[in-house]
């Protein structure tokens, strides 16, 4: 079995820190499937260890400590559809008010506003749920298309309204459809 060694020169934290060199030593095997990706992605084989690295210090690392699984999206969406809408409202405020909060504590490490929204964005990227985040004009916008049906278009929207409101911030705008959610709030 060969190995190879890549050196990574890129940080893989957002704040601006000094950037660090740093070399492993990966089988040649992995080596070629992550150049293969990069190559899929049009991107550096750098560019693409360093996010492997951010979306584990972000979120992957305590993910498993804070009680999320996966599981096959058609078995989430199938439960999801077997709830009432008010078991629906009730399951948000729950996860919302207990979870997510314990959650977001446990991974940013703190819990407001700005720790909940890089949460959603964590955990978004992670899951593979499609979104977009913006800031323009004083407001952020996030565009989520989860493809999941109604039910959660109605699980996201009360989900967030509950967290919103347990940090005593003002209630975001909605634009909710069957398989997608978008919500605006005022950046201060």
């Amino acid at each position: 079995m060969s190995e190879v060694y890549i050196v990574l020169m890129q940080s893989v934290q957002r704040t601006k820190s000094p950037n660090g060199s740093v070399t492993f030593r990966f089988d040649s095997e992995i080596l070629s499937k992550l150049r293969n990706e990069a190559d899929q992605k049009r991107t550096s084989l750098n560019t693409l260890a360093s996010q492997i690295f951010q979306s584990y210090v972000e979120y992957d690392m305590y993910a498993s400590r804070a009680g999320m699984v996966s599981f096959p999206k058609s078995l989430l969406v199938r439960l999801m559809n077997r709830l009432s809408e008010q078991e629906v409202e009730q399951l948000s405020e729950y996860i919302a008010k207990n979870d997510f909060k314990e959650m977001t504590l446990l991974i940013k490490n703190q819990y407001n506003l700005p720790a909940f929204l890089d949460m959603i964005e964590s955990w978004l990227r992670t899951s593979g749920i499609g979104y977009r985040r913006d800031v323009i004009d004083g407001y952020q916008t996030f565009v989520i298309q989860h493809d999941m049906d109604k039910r959660w278009s109605t699980y996201f929207e009360k989900l967030i309204k509950y967290a919103f409101k347990d940090l005593n911030e003002n209630e975001p705008i909605f634009n909710i459809n069957d398989n997608s959610i978008a919500f605006r709030i005022t950046t201060r």
